[in-house]
């Protein structure tokens, strides 16, 4: 599937330190099915290139949307930045 622009949205994802191989926290996830549930559909969005993950030095994640929504993921809330 194609970027809005044209361009393939796969070449700027970035895999942070610390994720596993999807780019995903996977340790924070463990024992909280929910939490797994929702890291894993944002994790299908980043493989296909609708989404990029960073990691913060606080250990929050920030997921930035192609279509330039941004939210803060927490360890129990999530949070839209823009």
């Amino acid at each position: 599937m194609c970027s809005r622009g044209g361009s393939d949205a796969r070449t700027s994802r970035r895999k942070r330190p610390g994720t596993d191989a999807a780019g995903m926290p996977g340790a924070r996830t463990r024992g909280n099915a929910d939490k797994a549930l929702v890291m894993a559909f944002i994790g299908e969005l980043m493989a296909a290139g609708h989404a990029e993950l960073q990691m913060r030095d606080n250990g929050e994640a920030e997921v930035r949307f192609a279509s330039g929504e941004i939210y803060l993921l927490t360890e129990t809330t999530i949070l839209r930045l823009a």
